[in-house]
């Protein structure tokens, strides 16, 4: 069947104000969104805290750094936290302390007195695997709470500084804890002020590091100068302005509309088949029947349109992707599916949840690895799909429960694929987030190997991720029932610890118990999400309207001001999309009115799949 699209709505060019935050070259512009004042945070020890005789509390590098950065038009306000004799332990104790603040930035610098043997001890007060692991938790509760870490190693002792309760040389061993202050930094993707390093090449190149102490270990106004000019740069590029907003306009169109009480479509998400110079993409749009009851999906069924969506063919049932039948009325279904073009294979991967489901259309768990992932690929050339394969896991019982599913992925240059997965022992709930690398030869999907495991305890945990790459750099959302995540990383693998969707002022986003995806175009990227806060508390989770804002890729924060509504609400939910680029210059969010009673209809529902087009640079 050839339709059209039949509701063509327009929004009009998004006027993009310039980014707000300081800017070196103008001064100060608005410090952050509402005028506020950027407050850090200083934790750590004496050395931190740093008054003491023949030091004055404008001397410290706290305060040094606090005025250089006011000097240069930003309004910080760098409150010193430290306090003589703390250690990780004791920090572990106070990140409530610090987070009641509303600290953009931590910055922290512990070691010298975690290391440190007492006399008649035998050995360091903390151990080195203790040390490590607090600081790790003191950087990852510090994201938890939306604050971004800046780790710093302790400063070298001096030459004349007093031996050890071991009569050893205090750098042998705080040389020791402070490789391993480096490698949490580089662990979790934060930044790293190495004064340890930085006294010590001072000192081979003849400098005297008791000219710059009070008694071989605390810092002397020259001390906490060094200490400011090495902090300093990494400051100002944390506390740089948002990127410039990209401009774009978007048109919203509606695809089909069916709300007959027996089904609706469901989960739409597209994908783009190059056709050569010149010509226009085939875009197939894979979605399900809804059979109104919770979470219980038909097979898949296919769009097709050569035009860039001005006409489509279908929906078409595929036959190779219909439920699997089994005795006792039992079926197996593949839902929230994701389709992407494999560039190397000149394939189409759908990636989805393999479900089992009883006669009624309960989710059944009857088996061991009845959750499963499963795939199937699409040859364009001749138009037709593979059966659903199941993408087999290691034996390993936490892929018991292993499902890549509503999720975005990535291809990579070897055409390697980077699955991001939900996985657990079973369905109960407790969801933790790994990537995993697969091969592809354009027929069969195989594991390869895992990456970091991220979780995080706090209700069902950590679960449909999403995952996309912007330059060398790799995205990951989550969802969790009371809040979206987000969290970075180099090679597809290895993440920082998550921390919390907020605005670019603070403030939490308010994306909870529903999905997120990415848009990327050139060096900038975008969120698609649906939030609170949007006189939206008669919509179920608040799962519409459906927005879109860019992303500060390096604070990982929605830039509220880029903020535009991509789908209105009109009473019915909009929490399961897909979210792809189609050409260069256009990108599109597709998603299902999920219609589930009169009040919806009241409101204009009509069980509509919506493609929502995002056209860049359109809007300059």
């Amino acid at each position: 069947m050839r339709i059209r699209p039949m509701i063509p709505w327009l929004a009009g060019a998004l006027a993009l104000a310039p980014g707000a935050g300081w800017s070196q070259s103008k001064g100060l512009q608005e410090p952050r969104p509402g005028g506020r004042a950027i407050r850090l945070v200083a934790m750590g020890d004496s050395i931190t805290r740093g008054v003491r005789e023949g030091v004055r509390p404008e001397e410290t590098f706290a305060a040094l750094a606090e005025r250089a950065l006011r000097s240069e038009g930003m309004p910080v306000e760098l409150v010193n936290l430290g306090a003589g004799g703390e250690r990780t332990d004791r920090a572990l104790g106070r990140l409530d302390e610090v987070s009641g603040l509303r600290p953009e930035v931590a910055i922290v610098m512990y070691g010298t007195n975690d290391g440190h043997v007492d006399a008649g001890a035998k050995a360091s007060r903390l151990s080195l695997d203790q040390y490590r692991e607090n600081l790790r938790a003191i950087v990852a509760g510090l994201l938890l709470r939306g604050v971004e870490p800046v780790l710093m190693t302790e400063p070298r002792w001096a030459d004349d500084a007093p031996a050890d309760g071991l009569g050893e040389d205090p750098n042998v061993r705080l040389a020791r804890y402070m490789e391993a202050c480096r490698a949490v930094a580089a662990e979790c993707r934060v930044p790293v002020v190495d004064h340890f390093a930085r006294w010590t090449e001072a000192r081979s190149k003849g400098q005297a590091l008791g000219d710059w102490t009070t008694d071989g270990c605390h810092p002397n106004p020259r001390g906490h100068r060094a200490m400011a000019d090495a902090l300093l740069p990494v400051l100002r590029r944390r506390l740089r302005p948002a990127p410039r907003p990209v401009p774009f306009v978007t048109r919203l169109e509606a695809v089909l509309a069916h709300d007959d009480g027996r089904f609706l479509w469901y989960h739409p998400r597209p994908a783009a088949i190059p056709s050569g110079p010149g010509a226009a993409p085939r875009v197939v749009l894979t979605l399900q029947q809804h059979l109104h009851v919770s979470d219980y999906y038909s097979g898949l069924s296919d769009l097709t349109s050569d035009d860039l969506g001005r006409s489509w063919s279908g929906p078409r049932p595929v036959a190779e992707l219909d439920w699997a039948r089994e005795p006792g009325g039992v079926v197996v279904a593949v839902a929230d599916v994701t389709p992407m073009f494999h560039p190397p294979s000149k394939k189409v991967l759908a990636v989805g949840a393999q479900v089992r489901y009883g006669p009624k259309g309960e989710q059944l768990e009857d088996r061991r690895r009845s959750n499963q992932t499963a795939y199937a690929v699409l040859d364009p050339a001749t138009g037709r799909w593979t059966r659903w394969r199941r993408l087999e896991m290691p034996a390993d019982r936490a892929f018991d429960f292993a499902r890549s599913a509503c999720a975005q992925f990535v291809v990579e240059a070897d055409g390697s694929v980077l699955l991001p997965f939900y996985v657990a022992e079973s369905a109960d709930g407790s969801y933790r987030v790994t990537v995993v690398r697969c091969t592809f030869d354009g027929d069969v999907l195989a594991f390869r190997e895992r990456g970091d495991v991220l979780s995080l305890d706090v209700a069902r945990r950590l679960y449909e991720p999403s995952l996309i790459r912007l330059g060398k750099d790799h995205f990951l959302t989550i969802r969790n029932d009371r809040k979206g995540y987000v969290t970075a990383g180099g090679d597809g693998l290895h993440y920082r610890p998550v921390k919390p969707w907020t605005f670019d002022d603070g403030e939490d986003l308010g994306s909870y118990n529903t999905q997120q995806h990415w848009l990327a175009h050139g060096d900038a990227l975008f969120l698609a999400y649906t939030r609170r806060g949007a006189n939206n508390g008669h919509i179920m989770r608040h799962r519409a309207p459906l927005f879109l804002a860019q992303v500060d890729p390096e604070q990982l924060r929605v830039v509220r001001a880029t903020e535009r509504v991509l789908v209105p609400e009109r009473g019915a939910e909009l929490g399961n999309f897909g979210a792809a680029a189609i050409t260069d210059r256009e990108s599109w969010v597709t998603v299902a009115e999920g219609v589930w009673d009169d009040a919806a209809r009241r409101r204009g529902a009509k069980g509509a799949v919506f493609v929502a087009r995002v056209l860049w640079d359109e809007g300059g």
